[in-house]
């Protein structure tokens, strides 16, 4: 019985943070009802259903609920898990698990995890285009400063100091 109420109350502690992020305009009513339909899965075994599922529990495109979920991400509101399996010798995708954060500061923590991630990743392909352009001309480039800049924690960053950094090296949002 203690497990029913623990997940009535993560469900209705979630839909009033839902409900006040949609009378906020912080996200869409499309993205609110993705976002129910998510909450709507949680069992005592965990969240993970897939991004069909979601849709057809919402109505909405799955290329809508993918969106959704992004926006989630940002928000720091969800988090996923990646599940991976190895699959005679091959590295597959297995099912995403998600979590439903409610606490402010966790839901701050997560937004703050998945914008460095993103950022990691744009640094990443930027590199990559980067160093591609190098060898394709017989020119030396001057590096900028994207390559040379110090490493960085989020963690110990306030918002707008991680914004700043962003800007010193060149950072304008994923490409």
């Amino acid at each position: 019985m203690p497990r029913l109420f623990e997940r009535l109350l993560v469900v209705t502690s979630f839909a009033s943070t839902l409900w006040t992020l949609t009378q906020s305009r912080t996200i869409t009513a499309k993205t609110h009802l993705v976002l129910q339909a998510l909450a709507s899965f949680q069992g005592y075994r965990g969240l993970f259903p897939s991004h069909e599922s979601i849709a057809s529990r919402s109505g909405c495109s799955v290329r809508t609920v993918i969106r959704a979920l992004e926006a989630a991400y940002r928000l720091g509101i969800v988090t996923r898990t990646r599940q991976r399996q190895r699959v005679s010798g091959r590295v597959c995708n297995g099912v995403n698990r998600y979590r439903l954060i409610i606490k402010p500061l966790e839901q701050a923590r997560a937004a703050a995890v998945h914008y460095t991630q993103q950022l990691r990743e744009a640094l990443s392909r930027r590199k990559q285009a980067f160093l591609s352009k190098c060898q394709n001309d017989s020119e030396p480039h001057i590096q900028s400063n994207l390559f040379n800049a110090e490493p960085v924690s989020a963690a110990g960053m306030s918002h707008n100091d991680l914004i700043r950094w962003c800007e010193s090296i060149g950072y304008r949002g994923i490409t």
